[in-house]
Parts: C-alpha cells; sequence; structure tokens
C-alpha cells in the first residue's frame, strides 16, 4: 500500500508528528504532497486549544529527507495522484472531483456528528456533548459520512483544559495513523442529518465553555473526593 500526505508547504507540526509515527510503526512507501497555504486566520483564539503548528519543527521536505520518503510541491492537490490512501495533515478545501476517486483520511478533533466544524472541543464542552475524535473517509457531507473510528475522551479531573486539548490532538495524530490499519474494516456511516456545522467560536463564548469546563472538573473532583479516591 501506497500511503500518501497531503500538507501545506510551511513546516507544520501535525505533519511532522505524523510522519514521525508513521515511521516508527515502520510504514516505507510514502509520499508527502505539500501545497501553499492560501487560509490564514483572521482572528488568534482567545483561547489557545491547538498546539503551535510552526513551531521548532524541521521543514517538511527535511523530514521527508531524513525518513526518506517522496516529497513533492504541488500548486493544486489535484496533481497529488498515484497513491492508495490519502491521509489529510494540512489541506484547504479539496475540490470535491478529486475526493470522489481517491480514498481521503480526515482525523477531526470531535466526536461526529455532535460536534462538527470548526473549534469541535470548545463546541462539545459549552454544549455537553461527547469529547472525542473522528477518522473519517472525505466524502460528500463536512465531518460526517463514511467513519473509520470514533473515540470518546472522558474529561479528567486533573486536567486542564488545555492539557485535554493537547491529549485531543495526540489522539487525533495516533488515529489518523492508525487508520491506515484499518481501512478495510466494515465502517458505520454516520450522516450529518440536522446536525450543526460550527464556525469558529466567538471570543465572548470562549469564556463561557471555560466556566463550563470548570463546572465539569469540579463536579469529577467532588465525585472523587467523596468516594475516598
Amino acid at each position: 500500500m501506497r500511503a500518501a500526505i497531503l500538507t501545506y508547504t510551511i513546516p507544520h507540526k501535525k505533519t511532522y508528528d505524523t510522519l514521525c509515527l508513521l515511521k516508527t510503526k515502520g510504514y516505507e512507501n510514502v509520499e508527502v504532497f505539500s501545497s501553499p497555504m492560501t487560509y490564514k486566520k483572521k482572528v488568534r483564539p482567545l483561547v489557545a486549544h491547538r498546539p503551535d503548528m510552526g513551531y521548532l519543527v524541521p521543514t517538511t521536505e527535511e523530514t521527508c529527507r531524513m525518513f526518506d520518503y517522496g516529497y513533492s510541491e504541488v500548486l493544486d492537490v489535484r496533481e497529488a495522484n498515484g497513491a492508495d490512501v490519502y491521509l489529510v495533515c494540512g489541506a484547504g478545501i479539496i475540490p470535491q472531483e478529486f475526493v470522489d476517486t481517491h480514498r481521503i483520511v480526515n482525523a477531526h478533533p470531535g466526536f461526529i456528528p455532535f460536534a462538527r466544524g470548526l473549534d469541535a472541543l470548545k463546541w462539545a464542552i459549552l454544549e455537553g456533548a461527547p469529547v472525542g475524535v473522528t477518522t473519517h473517509f472525505l466524502g460528500s457531507e463536512v465531518d460526517a459520512g463514511e467513519v473509520i473510528e470514533r473515540r470518546e475522551l472522558e474529561l479528567r479531573a486533573e486536567e486542564s483544559f488545555f492539557e485535554l486539548a493537547m491529549r485531543v490532538y495526540r489522539t487525533e495524530v495516533s488515529m489518523l495513523v492508525g487508520a491506515l490499519e484499518r481501512l478495510n474494516e466494515p465502517h458505520e456511516y454516520v450522516p450529518a442529518g440536522d446536525s450543526v456545522l460550527h464556525r469558529r467560536m466567538p471570543g465572548e463564548l470562549e469564556f463561557e465553555m471555560l466556566r463550563e469546563y470548570e463546572v465539569a472538573i469540579s463536579s469529577l473532583r467532588e465525585d472523587r473526593c467523596s468516594s475516598g479516591i
């Protein structure tokens, strides 16, 4: 099986972490297709929930050279041909014609269909939905469709919100690579239905989300104390 990574031309932590895990697990026939990042966040979140993607990581080209992986820069993702399956580490809007003709795996930091779209972890906490990660094949619906794996993560009394966010991120990378071993298993189809496709969380709701998180964590701590743990 020939696996490929879709990512950006800039240094990118998720891509680096995914490549390291692929190499650790013994995958050798890997190709990376990098395209320019055309989208930039207009507003930085008030509450951080992702690691700094460009901080102290080598370029993807350097990493591929070290691991003996293929590396190509493309202007359009439709030039990324020849692989059996593609893992999304970083990409803009992928043309539907490419989605329809390729097996493309996405790792979404939310337990779909309860948390779809942007800032899935934050919306899940604010709305009391399950926290988790989903790997799925890209299809006609955003963050829905043919699911490879859904994994719910329990809240931990000793974790800060940022620590939880980093656990979600690590699970995301692990499940993305792990999806290669589950491609041919029976898969669940999870339609979007009437679930909400979230946009970026407004700043005023971020602080409300943190308050909801503290309420949930405080309840876990009280339960721990009452049970003598």
